[in-house]
């Protein structure tokens, strides 16, 4: 369908038509049956939207140097030291005392990564596999985790916590169940240093 639009302006106690275009446009009400691989387009594009938006407002969301989505899987990368976070990203605002409170101990790092996973999978419903990855203090942090895995490590259901109010949800744990989770979950490597 073909559809002219021109505007209308009142100026100086007198109407004038504006330029006239020519565009096509499709109607508003097609068949939904006709486009069956739009349907797959537009839910990827909405699973994209939502997860872009959760990692936007995920706790430490500043700290990540590249993320990506792929079908049911995510990936995020954090930056590991302050001074490349702060030669990459110069305009932010963030302090080596705020970077330090997020990965300045290992147990920071191990409870970064269990409160990351936590919100990814309750927030979005349709991920079913995250990898988390932080290089700090000479070694890799990695996190590659199932949305079974975690439910079963947790004893509930995540897809469940998230209603339509956004009520927030805090996971309270012990020392032991950050061990637990650290012990089971997260993957340290020793980073090589390049020689120059």
């Amino acid at each position: 369908m073909r559809r002219k639009s021109f505007s209308i302006v009142f100026m100086k106690n007198t109407f004038k038509i504006g330029h006239l275009v020519e565009d096509n446009c499709q109607s508003q009400h097609a068949p939904k049956a006709s486009h069956p691989q739009n349907k797959a387009e537009q839910l990827a594009a909405r699973d994209t939207y939502r997860f872009r938006t959760a990692v936007s407002k995920m706790k430490g969301h500043g700290l990540v140097k590249h993320y990506e989505l792929r079908s049911k899987r995510a990936k995020l990368v954090f930056y590991g030291d302050y001074s490349t976070y702060k030669r990459n990203v110069p305009h932010i605002a963030f302090t080596r005392e705020h970077f330090q409170h997020y990965f300045g101990t290992e147990d920071l790092i191990c409870e970064f990564l269990l409160d990351t996973s936590i919100y990814l999978f309750k927030e979005l419903h349709f991920l079913e596999e995250i990898q988390l990855d932080i290089p700090s203090h000479g070694k890799m942090y990695t996190v590659e985790l199932t949305r079974q895995e975690l439910d079963d490590y947790m004893k509930c259901d995540l897809a469940e916590m998230k209603d339509g109010h956004h009520h927030r949800f805090f996971y309270i744990y012990r020392d032991e169940e950050l061990d637990l989770f650290t012990n089971q979950f997260v993957k340290v490597k020793r980073l090589r240093r390049k020689k120059l």
